[in-house]
């Protein structure tokens, strides 16, 4: 596969809007490992003062106030959000859960899973698959739960074992995904995927240093973070065929972690701090003026680590680690005002593709007639489909596509002032 050119209609959004941002702190300003937020909107953060163990805040104003929700501090380094239940991953295998939306706290353990393992060992991943929960002890396994963390049950763990060198250990375990019914357990040695019924990982990937991963439009997105790599962001529809997503010019592979809001990707830098793209990362643009930093010398900026991104409305929230006082903590700023308007005229449009995926018919659907141009794009840039809609008031397009290769595809709807964007994929 290979991602779509940049489009007209961004070259216009780029050139008709200034870029900028003025990034704020919160009141939060201990160096951050983990920033999100429950179904209600409340905001988490779990703070990291090692060699101290941190805890986990919480503020139900968007930032202004935090208090320490009293859960007991394990220096949580994983997360996740399930409806109203929030679960926040530790050392020595505790588990502190919520099920009202991180007011009050209790702690699971599976520490004693693993005998083997050492105090200090840290969850880095935690996932929700097939009503089970799973979660990771770096390099040790992985467990699930099904009564949401009350008890734990060990996958199997010589399966996720060196297969060439078993003595060496195994997968050192950063991100676990739910993907087109499947499990994948990202990390530093590749990718695997677990059979729950035989309970055993395969390799299905031997790519290294993959650290977080993230699902737009059924394609899986995978971060990888460590520098001189050939991929910094790969991407895949099924795990066998995979593209890389640029990045920006002269920037490192070390990506730390990768954000989907209103049709832009946004990116979080381990040295370079914040950029986004509203064409799949043909272009980026830096968005990091007043991010927390350290300036040791004039013109020299040591960025903390944007580990996490948090959009609500026209709001942006980063969770920045730093090792500097004075650098981590929770910041907010402005979500840029082209990803704004490209999801307004989204909105305005209200284009609905179906089926998506599709095999053979692909239907275009729209809310009123509208007079306009419909293209289609394949991945390398290429025009497949061009219809004028103009005169024919049209509320719906069927196309055959048959003939067309699978993989990923770009629309744009032009109508009037207007244009309307988005994927799909043949398969």
């Amino acid at each position: 596969m290979n991602k779509s050119l940049l489009i007209p209609v961004f070259i216009f959004l780029l050139s008709a809007f200034t870029l900028s941002a003025q990034w704020q702190p919160t009141g939060f300003n201990q160096s951050t490992w983990i920033l999100c937020q429950t179904a209600n909107g409340n905001l988490l953060s779990a703070n990291d003062v090692y060699p101290d163990m941190g805890g986990i805040f919480i503020s139900v104003d968007e930032g202004v106030s935090w208090e320490d929700t009293q859960a007991e501090n394990y220096s949580y380094t994983a997360h996740l959000v399930d409806q109203e239940s929030v679960y926040m991953g530790g050392v020595a295998g505790n588990v502190a859960i919520s099920h009202d939306n991180g007011a009050t706290w209790n702690t699971s353990s599976f520490g004693t899973l693993f005998p083997d393992s050492l105090p200090d060992d840290a969850i880095y991943a935690m996932t929700k698959h097939n009503d089970r929960i799973y979660a990771s002890l770096f390099a040790y396994g992985v467990v699930y739960s099904t009564d949401q963390g009350a008890s734990w049950i060990l996958t199997d763990r010589n399966s996720l074992l060196d297969p060439i060198d078993p003595e060496n250990g195994g997968q050192w375990t950063y991100n676990l995904v739910s993907f087109n019914g499947n499990l994948y357990n990202i990390g530093a040695f590749g990718i695997w995927e677990y059979d729950e019924i035989e309970d055993l990982w395969t390799m299905v990937d031997d790519t290294w240093y993959g650290s977080e991963s993230l699902i737009v439009d059924d394609v899986l997105y995978v971060v990888y973070n460590a520098s001189g790599i050939p991929a910094g962001i790969r991407y895949t529809t099924n795990l066998l065929d995979w593209d890389v997503m640029p990045l920006p010019s002269g920037v490192s592979t070390s990506v730390r972690t990768l954000e989907y809001y209103r049709g832009a990707f946004f990116m979080g830098h381990v040295n370079e701090a914040v950029f986004y793209s509203v064409d799949d990362g043909q272009t980026w643009n830096e968005y990091r003026e007043d991010f927390p930093a350290f300036s040791p010398i004039p013109e020299v900026n040591l960025y903390g680590v944007p580990m996490n991104f948090v959009f609500s409305g026209d709001t942006m929230f980063a969770g920045v680690y730093s090792a500097i006082e004075g650098v981590g903590g929770v910041y907010k700023v402005p979500v840029p005002a082209d990803v704004m308007a490209v999801g307004d005229m989204q909105i305005s449009l209200h284009t609905v593709v179906y089926p998506n995926p599709a095999t053979d018919l692909i239907s275009f659907q729209f809310a009123q007639p509208i007079e306009g141009i419909l293209t289609i794009t394949d991945l390398m840039g290429r025009m497949i489909f061009q219809e004028n809609l103009q005169n024919k008031n049209s509320i719906s397009i069927d196309l055959n596509a048959q003939e067309w290769s699978t993989g990923l595809y770009l629309y744009s709807v032009r109508a009037g002032a207007s244009t309307d964007f988005g994927k799909f994929i043949i398969r």
